[in-house]
């Protein structure tokens, strides 16, 4: 039920949506509230009943007499509600006729203007009667849940999804002559109405940089609405008249994206997963678009496009110029924009997970048991990877997921931490290398546990071998490798084994930390450059709990803690003392640092086979003195807020914990360029990134921080809103339950 199909995002959702349900399934039907829309045709060409009231807004009981009518004719089981006066109207037309469930579903992360006393009252009266409220992204979870004052546990949120078949990335350039635009000419293209929200202000002004500097690049406005005589004299104002068409409204959007060279959005709010970039990177265009709702979790930065902030035209045209120079990276981009939707954001698996949400509404699948999901391990460490899993255990939904822990050889430190969190433990005692009794031990194991997936890591190399021979041999329904690291060539070594990437078709999936280790992985370790080297890749990065800002009395005690004054400037590292860290990087910076900075300390948190030489080290440099060592601590979160800035020096890395956890706290981030650490720190908005090995950048980085305080506050803020954002356990767990049902689904 929707007020209109008019042509928009939400709209295009149901057009696409009802059409591909499964028919033995789902008898879906269509209601406007008012007349039909532009898309109201490709529901009759999809053999969807609809209709059109067409009633007004003054009209509201007349429609409320209309559903009511309608519904008890068709008696659904469920109706879904979008859009305002349809949320409203059909929810109560719905408790009139009985309607088993009611779902809204939502697709803005924020309204443009405060809702009404009228609005914020019906919905506080019609909470109770919404089964379910969907969502298309993550980022829109707080809005829902804080703003809309929605239950948590009546949230689900389905993702968009095209069809990359109606999407030809490689075919002629489109419909260029028609709008006076030579062949040759480079193109940037947005697909939205003209709304205030969109911000076209913000593209034409960024627009009139870009042409400073590239004089023939055009851009192409497709969309209309109201602000369209305004923006054509913004453009006229802005002297780029020659350069910006207008195109109005259109229906031939793919045909349209294979014009652009860059695809932008330029939007200052609300965006949630809009259609339209999607369809541009099923086009293989890169994208350059505002960091805003669920765009972060579309686009990845660096890999597939950039983001910028919203609001920013010189930081959007940098950023458009950058695109546009470079060839290269523009086709780097389009491929890896298309190879993103092709396994995360397909029609297909957006329209059954559509399914799957509605069959639970419905109870049609309330008699399933759970997901049994084996973690095969060697050991537990007190590690990144093994204490992530811990928290992905404890916040996996328990009716949908029931994890358990397998250790090949031994227990481990953290082994009672996932007992005392209620997950079952078993140790397989393996002695040795070759002890032949592993194997079928861990064979009789799954059977007797009836495990529907097993999850081995890269690093624990026995599980990466052991777990997936015995998911095969025990005819578990999956079994999936998780990577946790990359960069791995720079140091002589291998993320993946060789045998194991040359095995991958025996795994159902590999699970990665971000878009841009898939592309590592691939370019640098071979994985699926042959079709038994190919796999689905699904990409769920690493998230923390989130805790509440600290505040000064946790900045306090945690400078209590670990020894330093009030005064003091404290630069802090938490990584085990290896090899992999380049500790003696920091040391070396920091010795800079000291020399300008009398107040500046380094904490140290962590152990390893290092410690002895890193003391040395800092013995010889002068700093032993204002260098603290506070070995492995359990109490990290705790002891953050008493730093003023936190560094990585290594020189590979995955996604680190440590670092998403510094943000969390507000603290800026001083990283080398390694690994994902581009996906968590955008150079001079959350932090700095520096060249691997670079000593003199990263003291150059430090010693600007130590004189500016409001830097580091405003980077610190910005580093916790994205992990708000995008680096939340729950977010973590939810990609591992999206990935286990699509693979296992109900039993």
């Amino acid at each position: 039920m929707v007020p209109d199909l008019g042509v928009g995002g939400a709209e295009r959702h149901v057009a696409t949506l009802l059409p591909q349900m499964d028919r033995n399934r789902f008898e879906p039907r269509a209601i406007c509230l008012g007349r039909e829309g532009g898309l109201f045709g490709a529901l009759a060409a999809g053999a969807i009943p609809a209709r059109a009231l067409h009633r007004s807004k003054r009209q509201a009981i007349l429609t409320v007499i209309d559903l009511v009518r309608e519904m008890r004719r068709t008696a659904p089981d469920i109706v879904i509600v979008r859009g305002y006066n349809a949320e409203t109207l059909g929810r109560i037309a719905a408790v009139i006729a009985r309607v088993p469930h009611v779902v809204v579903w939502v697709h803005n992360c924020g309204d443009i203007e405060p809702r009404s006393l009228i609005r914020r009252i019906a919905d506080r009266v019609l909470r109770p009667a919404t089964s379910a409220y969907f969502g298309v992204a993550e980022a829109q979870v707080p809005y829902i849940v804080d703003e809309l004052n929605c239950a948590a546990n009546k949230v689900r949120i389905i993702r968009n999804g095209v069809d990359p078949a109606h999407f030809d990335p490689s075919g002629d350039r489109g419909p260029l002559a028609e709008f006076g635009i030579g062949h040759g000419d480079p193109v940037v293209g947005i697909l939205a109405a003209l709304r205030p929200e969109k911000d076209h202000t913000t593209l034409l002004c960024a627009a009139r940089s870009v042409i400073d500097e590239l004089p023939d690049v055009k851009f192409l406005i497709v969309g209309d609405g109201a602000l369209r005589h305004r923006l054509e004299g913004l453009a006229d104002r802005l002297g780029i008249g020659g350069n910006v068409v207008f195109t109005g409204s259109r229906s031939d959007g793919a045909r349209l994206l294979r014009s652009m060279d860059v695809f932008v959005l330029s939007s200052s709010s609300i965006e949630c997963f809009p259609m339209a970039l999607l369809e541009a990177m099923a086009a293989g265009r890169p994208a350059v678009c505002t960091a805003v709702g669920g765009v972060p979790e579309m686009i990845s930065d660096g890999v597939t496009g950039f983001l910028v902030p919203p609001n920013e035209p010189r930081r959007l045209a940098d950023a458009l110029v950058r695109v546009l120079s470079d060839a290269s990276m523009r086709g780097r981009m389009g491929r890896a924009a298309r190879a993103r939707v092709e396994t995360e954001f397909t029609l297909a698996r957006s329209v059954e997970e559509a399914g799957r949400a509605l069959e639970d509404v419905a109870g049609r699948r309330a008699c399933r048991s759970p997901i049994r999901l084996s973690l095969v391990l060697d050991l537990t460490f007190v590690g990144g990877v093994e204490i992530l899993m811990l928290n992905v255990f404890r916040h996996l939904d328990p009716t949908l997921v029931r994890p358990r822990l397998i250790c090949l050889r031994e227990a481990g430190p953290l082994a009672d931490e996932f007992r005392t969190a209620g997950f079952d433990v078993e140790v397989l005692g393996r002695r040795g290398r070759y002890d032949l009794h592993t194997l079928p031990r861990l064979i009789r194991s799954l059977r007797r546990d009836r495990t529907d997936v097993v999850l081995v890591t890269h690093h624990h190399r026995a599980a990466l071998a052991l777990g997936r021979i015995a998911a095969r041999l025990g005819r578990v329904p999956a079994n999936l490798v998780a990577a946790h690291d990359m960069d791995l060539t720079s140091v002589g070594k291998r993320c993946l084994p060789r045998w194991a990437v040359e095995t991958l078709f025996l795994s159902d999936a590999l699970v990665l930390l971000s878009q841009r280790q898939g592309d590592y992985l691939r370019s640098e370790e071979g994985v699926g450059r042959f079709a038994w080297r190919r796999t689905r890749e699904a990409v769920i990065p690493n998230g923390i709990e989130l805790s509440p800002i600290p505040g000064a009395p946790d900045r306090e005690r945690a400078r209590v803690e670990l020894g330093l004054d009030r005064d003091d400037f404290a630069v802090g590292i938490v990584a085990r003392l290896s090899a992999q860290k380049a500790h003696q990087v920091l040391f070396y910076a920091f010795a800079e640092l000291a020399r300008s900075c009398p107040s500046a300390r380094l904490v140290v948190i962590g152990g390893g086979e290092r410690e002895a030489e890193l003391r040395s080290l800092a013995t010889g440099l002068g700093i032993a003195g204002r260098t603290r060592f506070t070995g492995v601590r359990r109490d990290v979160r705790q002891l953050l807020p008493g730093l003023d800035v936190s560094c990585l020096s290594s020189v590979h890395e995955g996604l680190p914990v440590t670092v998403i956890e510094s943000m969390a706290v507000g603290l800026p981030v001083v990283s080398t360029d390694c690994g994902s650490l581009r996906d968590l720190v955008t150079n001079g908005e959350q932090g700095y990134l520096v060249p691997v090995g670079d000593v003199d950048a990263l003291a150059r980085c430090l010693v600007a921080l130590a004189h500016d305080p409001e830097l580091r506050a405003r980077l610190g803020e910005q580093g916790r809103a994205r992990v708000e954002r995008q680096y939340r356990i729950d977010l973590t767990a939810r990609g591992f339950e999206r990935l286990l049902t699509d693979l296992v689904g109900a039993r």
